[in-house]
């Protein structure tokens, strides 16, 4: 796990040390503890929360009066002030980022550090997630065409060949994602390949189909759990069928990478659902070999998510800690699986 805010101070270290410009902070870890982050770190002037499209433009040509901004955060006279929340923004009125002053070919070198949106929102149930919390449960969706048009410009102005659509669910509305494939092979942008997260219950043999003809190289899913029990309580609109249904159909499916993500110890692990995912991780490697790749993860707790509320009714935290520092979440009746897993992933890691 990385714990980024470390590094949001050592770069305040060295903006100071270099400079007396006015510090604004932004960003989605930044809005899921903005009260907490302004407090903590007084060499931020002003923080933008949420979305800051609009709000950062209105808050530097008000820079000496912030109050005139919505959804900003300042100081006065020793006092953190809120400006409350504004509108969400219109995703479709927003122009494509300007990466021409950006040294494109740094992010070129890791692997989906380049982002597409293609819509805001989820409208999904999850436990942990703060997505709902960050850009609403509306969806907001981009036209298919405006998309497109920024994913052709990173290839011809950027030289860019591999992206990854940064949606919580590339194909949740389905419709959406099948307009924006058939927009990408409309245009035949030769060279280009990209990943995205999808949900299982919209993946059938013709829209895998689609997506690889759309350049699609790498299906990542997140089921997070392996059991109807423990996906009911992760909040999850999936069932354990879901998961078998959709791992057959991608292992039959040749030219794609599959990567899972899973929980090592979510609410409702049992020894025997814990046995089961091991069993269809050896079964899915043995099937696909290099092609499949999983991540197990502990649970971070954070605010404005149903975890917070499990985890301090189940004693794991208190309403006084500071989340802003991590704290994970491992199922009480069953902490033993949590160390089993970090043994073999160290076991892993000095096999390397």
């Amino acid at each position: 796990m990385v714990f980024y805010y470390k590094y949001l101070k050592d770069t305040l270290d060295v903006i100071k040390a270099v400079s007396g410009a006015v510090i604004v902070a932004g960003g989605s870890g930044f809005s899921m503890f903005a009260a907490e982050i302004m407090k903590d770190e007084p060499r931020i002037d002003f923080g933008v929360f949420l979305e800051g499209e609009v709000t950062l433009p209105l808050l530097i040509e008000n820079i000496s009066t912030p109050e005139k901004a919505a959804s900003v955060y300042y100081r006065k006279d020793g006092e953190l002030i809120f400006t409350g929340k504004g509108a969400s923004t219109d995703v479709n009125l927003l122009n494509a980022p300007l990466r021409a002053g950006m040294n494109v070919g740094g992010y070129k070198k890791a692997r989906d550090a380049i982002g597409v949106e293609t819509k805001r929102g989820c409208s999904l149930t999850c436990i942990y997630c703060v997505y709902g919390f960050l850009n609403g449960k509306s969806l907001r969706l981009r036209r298919p065409a405006v998309v497109a048009d920024e994913i052709e410009a990173l290839a011809s102005e950027n030289g860019v060949t591999e992206f990854t659509f940064v949606d919580s669910m590339f194909n949740v509305p389905k419709r959406h994602a099948e307009e924006i494939c058939t927009e990408l092979i409309r245009r035949n942008i030769k060279g280009l390949s990209w990943s995205a997260w999808f949900s299982e219950k919209n993946l059938d043999k013709e829209f895998i189909e689609l997506i690889k003809r759309a350049g699609c190289k790498t299906v990542i899913l997140s089921p997070d759990g392996f059991s109807d029990a423990v996906l009911e309580k992760l909040g999850k609109h999936i069932t354990k069928g879901d998961i078998l249904r959709t791992h057959d159909l991608l292992r039959a499916e040749g030219g794609l990478e599959v990567s899972y993500n899973f929980f090592k110890n979510p609410p409702g692990q049992s020894v025997k659902t814990f046995l089961e995912l091991m069993a269809f991780f050896a079964v899915a490697k043995a099937q696909m070999g290099s092609r499949v790749h999983f991540e197990f993860n502990s649970m971070r707790i954070e605010p404005h998510t149903g975890l917070y509320s499990t985890a301090l009714a189940e004693g794991i935290i208190t309403e006084a800690d500071d989340l802003l520092y991590p704290k994970y979440y491992t199922n009480p009746k069953t902490p033993y699986i949590e160390t089993i897993f970090n043994a073999l992933l160290r076991l892993k890691e000095l096999r390397r």
